[in-house]
């Protein structure tokens, strides 16, 4: 692969939605466990900042307890995406 001249990687992350919070956080905590450090990007809802002035939100509430984004780059080994591939999907 041949790669550009002041190439800057753009580390990124592959969301996904869990039935439940509680699936999402023993997936989390497993992963943690590993070195692995997915991120619960899009939580809390960005109903909860103080400009939103409190409107609920539910569908927004409810997707952003269950969604994790997974590590997502170049250079991601194959070992390392079938232990996320594993833990996840346990």
């Amino acid at each position: 692969m041949e790669v550009r001249v002041d190439t800057t990687w753009n580390h990124s992350y592959y969301p996904v939605l869990f039935k439940t919070e509680k699936q999402l956080l023993v997936v989390l905590e497993k992963l943690n466990g590993k070195n692995i450090f997915p991120r619960r990007y899009f939580y809390p809802s960005l109903n909860t900042i103080e400009y939103t002035k409190g409107q609920k939100m539910p569908i927004s509430e409810q997707i952003a307890s269950r969604i994790l984004c997974l590590p997502l780059y170049v250079g991601l080994e194959s070992q390392t995406i079938e232990l996320i591939s594993r833990i996840t999907n346990e």
